[in-house]
């Protein structure tokens, strides 16, 4: 083996090298660094890389190439010089990193990379359309009206058919029928003004006046009721105290009026947790600030007595 070749394969092995592991660091071929090991030159493919071989064995080991190419200068052959600058490694490798460098390569190496996002920015794009458009897309709806008035129009037209025939066979029908449907027609009139009327005014300091049309002679009943706290409740029929206690919140109380009634009164003492309905129908007293309030109930005399006809 020769010297130079020795000094190498000692550094190596101090290092921890094989020569698997050097020819990946300097990517020189294996048989090549082996021959440079044995000292046999020859097996190289020219005098210059015999040189440069040697000096990126010896840098990557931890010698000095130049140092060690000085001290062995008679053992390592001489480059022609347009060997050396035809296949001088240095130019070799400083064009080679140039074309790494290059934009096209830069693009080449991350083209996967990029490959994949402008994938997934689509599909994002895409999904977002696709709700835009589902979102914004006309929605049917039911033709319920028309319908309603399709089959109403149906109707009216076989009741008008129907009422023309029987006018043609009897004008006495004809007269009965219009003399029920004005008889119904004001029975309905007289529910819907017999029906329980409830105005109240805004409380006038510690009073309050509800004005009541179309009360009964009979059956009412008063709905006392307490909510957010307790509140004692009073009442005043002519005069005289038919009902009194202490509602707690959520509980009530039913009070029946005496027949022919016209005015009564209800004594709170906490008008604001208060509730009060008459026959069903909620009395509104929250138009007042008063705590302690007496609300006085009148019946219109005129209205309750055309109710009771």
């Amino acid at each position: 083996m020769d010297e130079i070749g020795q000094k190498l394969r000692d550094a190596r092995i101090q290092k921890g090298y094989t020569i698997d592991d050097l020819q990946q660091i300097t990517k020189i071929q294996k048989r090549y660094l082996i021959a440079i090991e044995e000292g046999n030159f020859d097996a190289l493919p020219g005098d210059f890389y015999v040189r440069a071989f040697i000096k990126q064995y010896a840098d990557t080991v931890g010698l000095d190439g130049d140092a060690l190419l000085t001290q062995f200068q008679q053992d390592i052959p001489e480059p022609q010089p347009q060997e050396y600058a035809a296949q001088s490694v240095e130019n070799k490798t400083r064009a080679t990193r140039a074309e790494e460098a290059s934009p096209v390569n830069r693009l080449r190496r991350y083209l996967p990379q990029i490959a994949i996002a402008a994938i997934v920015v689509v599909a994002v794009i895409v999904i977002y359309v696709i709700m835009l458009v589902y979102q914004s897309g006309p929605k049917q709806t039911i033709p319920t009206d028309s319908e309603s008035v399709a089959v109403s129009s149906k109707r009216s037209t076989s009741k008008t058919s129907k009422s023309s025939t029987s006018s043609k066979t009897s004008k006495t029908s004809a007269a009965s029928s219009s003399s029920k449907t004005a008889e119904k027609s004001s029975k309905k009139s007289t529910k819907k003004s017999s029906k329980l009327d409830i105005s109240v005014a805004d409380a006038n300091g510690a009073t309050q006046a509800v004005t009541l049309k179309n009360l009964t002679k009979a059956g009412n009943k008063l709905t006392l009721g307490a909510t957010g706290a307790t509140a004692w409740i009073s009442v005043i029929v002519n005069g005289s105290t038919t009902w009194q206690g202490s509602l707690t919140s959520g509980n009530s109380q039913e009070v029946t009026l005496p027949d022919n009634v016209t005015t009564f009164q209800v004594r709170s003492g906490n008008a604001t947790a208060t509730t009060i309905k008459l026959n069903g129908q909620s009395v509104d007293i929250s138009k007042g600030t008063s705590i302690v309030r007496t609300i006085t109930f009148t019946a219109d005399a005129t209205e309750s007595e055309g109710s009771q006809e």
